[in-house]
């Protein structure tokens, strides 16, 4: 959900340009009716691509401010990563920002990523070969290096699986925190009216819109997500409509990752930056029989090499284990399909903006040699959890720090992310209701915003995530 978009008829600005959009009584309601996709919408796919691509709403660029949404979180702007992938360039032109409408298929924006990066590298190839010093310095036909964040991700592989030429013309993909198994917070995002006894106005708008979005279901966990006791399930589509989504689209997002289990596809010179160690949602677990709630569980299942579930030899009952990951995405998805894998403790929506991710992607830009990652990937470090439905004005916020065996020589921060207003420091401690050893703080706003925590623990890159904090009532 990076891409600022527009009305096109109109240039109304629609996502990513003020946080009214998010919290207005009045124009929200008709901003978010806008955002749902129409039957054309809904229906599109990359053939829709090459005969004539829709304009309703259009996407302008990437995100330039913080943004927030209930259950997905926080997420940062772009612009830290833009700007250092062009300072490893022969010229700022060679790297190019690909906004895509997030509401539409992957397919469909694959289809348009593909045409995009064709474009692209031919433009660049006639400027390489104009000037004699470049020609020389490159020593070899320029090649594609394609850098994604979350469903970018998805969208690179749909590109590259269109046009096989443009795969052969790709040196390296390097995809940071991307569900190539999908993600189980979708189905939350989608169930966020019936698990919420009275969900806010905010909550209500972001699950009408999310329910009619293909890009939302094709978010959808393709792995065995749905524990039933003694029988771990994938979803089908009949399940994600009980839960709030729509059964046509689930149905066509399931099917393709089935096909993709089967596909064989390889994106070429792959490297995934995998968050870990943040308490993330893996597998669902359905309440209350006949009532359509289903709550997320930080635990995940192992499957063996016959494919059946890992279980306890004693009881039979499948193993359980936290598999971590970066909030949003479990650590087996971002890294399925390649060996080349580089961990990192940070949260989903601020990766991009992450110091350790940036040096990894220059340094994958510029081929120099990987050495050692940046976890061990066991999991072990710190985590942050902020509450992921947001807060409101006058009620505390509950911050949690997982990982850290002391709260000596950590500190939690709580600044404005819109006005950059002096932070409020707090002291996380032992929360005597957490039986895994957390520490957590409170944070009481003193006006509606939207605030960046920030978790520094004096040995590791600072952690951060977004929490809006919005008037009673709105």
């Amino acid at each position: 959900m990076g891409s600022v978009l527009e009305d096109d008829r109109t240039g109304r600005p629609l996502w990513g340009v003020n946080l009214a959009t998010l919290t207005d009584a009045l124009s929200g309601d008709a901003l978010f009716a806008t955002l749902r996709a129409d039957a054309q919408e809904r229906e599109a796919d990359a053939e829709t691509v090459r005969r004539a691509p829709l304009t309703r709403v259009r996407a302008t660029g990437l995100l330039a401010k913080p943004w927030w949404l209930p259950v997905f979180q926080g997420l940062d702007p772009y612009g830290r990563a833009v700007e250092a992938l062009r300072k490893v360039t022969l010229a700022p032109e060679a790297v190019e920002p690909f906004p895509y409408d997030w509401r539409l298929a992957v397919a469909y924006n694959g289809a348009l990523l593909a045409r995009r990066a064709r474009a692209h590298l031919e433009s660049w190839r006639e400027r390489v070969a104009a000037v004699s010093g470049w020609r020389a310095a490159g020593g070899v036909r320029p090649r594609l290096v394609f850098v994604a964040h979350s469903m970018g991700g998805l969208v690179v592989r749909a590109a590259l699986e269109q046009d096989v030429e443009l795969a052969a013309d790709t040196r390296a993909v390097v995809t940071v925190g991307t569900p190539f198994l999908g993600s189980a917070k979708s189905v939350l995002a989608l169930n966020a009216l019936h698990a919420e006894a009275e969900p806010g106005r905010l909550v209500r708008r972001v699950q009408a819109m999310a329910a009619t979005l293909p890009g939302v279901h094709d978010l959808l966990p393709g792995y065995r997500c749905l524990d039933r006791g003694l029988e771990v399930e994938r979803l089908t589509a009949g399940d994600v409509a009980r839960f709030g989504g729509d059964r046509d689209l689930a149905a066509r997002s399931l099917a393709e990752r089935a096909r993709h289990r089967g596909s064989g596809f390889v994106l070429p010179g792959h490297r995934a930056v995998v968050g870990e160690a943040q308490p993330t949602v893996q597998t669902l677990e359905e309440q209350h029989a006949g009532l359509s709630v289903v709550a997320g569980r930080h635990h995940a299942f192992d499957v063996g090499d016959d494919g059946e579930l890992v279980r306890d030899p004693a009881t039979g009952i499948p193993a359980r284990r936290d598999a971590s990951g970066d909030g949003t995405v479990h650590m087996p998805s971002a890294r399925a399909g390649t060996e080349a894998v580089h961990y990192v403790f940070g949260q989903h929506g601020t990766l991009m903006s992450h110091d350790e991710v940036l040096r990894q992607i220059r340094r994958i830009a510029l081929e120099r040699p990987q050495g050692t990652d940046l976890g061990d990937g066991t999991g072990d470090g710190p985590g942050l959890e902020t509450p992921h439905l947001g807060g409101t004005l006058g009620q505390p916020l509950i911050l949690t720090v997982t990982g850290l065996d002391t709260p000596a020589g950590s500190s939690l921060s709580v600044r404005s992310a819109t006005t950059g207003r002096p932070g409020h420091p707090l002291t996380p401690r032992r929360d005597p209701d957490r039986t895994d050893g957390a520490l957590s703080a409170r944070f009481t706003a003193d006006a509606p915003d939207l605030y960046r925590v920030a978790l520094n623990t004096g040995r590791h890159a600072p952690l951060t995530q977004l929490v809006l904090v919005t008037p009673p009532g709105a």
